[in-house]
């Protein structure tokens, strides 16, 4: 449903909402309780056509950018559901997986801008954790230091107002960032936090990839060359145009032959039930009390896009 077509069945079920309680003042033909259970079912009918759609989007999004790595078609079907999004909180919600479509995309300044045009006020304040996670991802692979340090900051004030349920979710995103930021400083507690977060086996193609880059850029801090390259050879053999495999094919240094380490064992299944946005660590895995939540963090929990704090 297309913003035309909700204000167009929105003016006609008010329309039609008055005309009822009208003539049945009148007429007196319904009793009073029925009349606005009526109302109330075209009401919460309107709504199913509205979030309905979006958790079918997420899902095919998170599939399309996860496992089968399609960054363009997901960035086109983004911007074709964020341009006709019906109502201003589902174009931000849609702002958000736009923002996250530019970011795998390797359109990092593009993404940063797509998610400071967000009205956070029309987001759940879970969905700030998201915006600020991958705006510092962004900003961290643009170089830009400045905005990298004041999302990292927003995250830490926002992680105080979110539902303790999902505090495991912005604290991981947190401790990633934290370790990308310390890197140089502190190699191993960068490639801890990515073997934590990374290492695990979930079905998803750009869950290797995101380990194997994070991991190369461990090696190349601590100069094992070597290693590096084989990392980034996995990520540019698998990686198609995934912006994790654009990134590696800066870093290579043809230490390794690409072709060697192409995956071959077949990936589990990933589940799809309900949905994920995820790259570092878990995205959002389900719309359900928030509204709908890349890199872990890049899956999140099951929200209800309509619901807000």
């Amino acid at each position: 449903m297309n913003r035309k077509q909700y204000l167009i069945t929105l003016i006609a079920f008010a329309v039609a909402s008055l005309a009822l309680i009208v003539t049945n003042f009148f007429f007196a033909y319904l009793d009073w309780i029925w009349m606005i259970l009526i109302i109330s079912a075209g009401y919460f009918y309107i709504r199913y056509k509205i979030t309905g759609p979006l958790q079918m989007f997420a899902r095919r999004f998170n599939m399309m950018v996860d496992y089968d790595l399609d960054v363009e078609g997901a960035l086109k079907m983004a911007k074709e559901n964020y341009d006709n999004a019906p109502t201003k909180s589902v174009k931000s919600l849609f702002a958000i997986y736009l923002g996250m479509a530019y970011y795998y995309n390797s359109r990092y300044k593009e993404s940063v801008s797509t998610f400071n045009l967000i009205d956070l006020n029309q987001v759940n304040h879970l969905y700030h954790v998201l915006i600020f996670a991958f705006s510092a991802y962004a900003a961290y692979e643009d170089g830009d230091q400045e905005t990298f340090n004041i999302s990292l900051d927003r995250m830490e004030q926002v992680k105080n107002r979110i539902n303790k349920r999902y505090l495991s979710f912005a604290s991981n995103y947190l401790d990633i960032l934290t370790a990308m930021k310390n890197l140089e400083f502190d190699p191993e507690n960068y490639r801890q936090t990515i073997e934590n977060n990374f290492s695990r086996e979930d079905g998803y193609v750009s869950t290797r990839l995101v380990y194997n880059y994070r991991m190369a850029l461990y090696y190349k801090t601590v100069g094992n060359i070597e290693e590096m390259d084989k990392c980034l050879a996995k990520v540019i053999a698998n990686g198609q145009n995934h912006h994790t495999a654009v990134q590696a094919k800066l870093l290579f240094q043809n230490t390794c032959k690409i072709e060697d380490f192409i995956f071959t064992e077949p990936s589990t299944a990933p589940n799809t039930d309900p949905v994920d946005i995820v790259e570092e660590p878990k995205q959002i895995e389900q719309l359900e009390e928030v509204e709908i939540v890349e890199e872990q963090v890049e899956k999140v929990e099951e929200v209800n896009p309509e619901d807000k704090e």
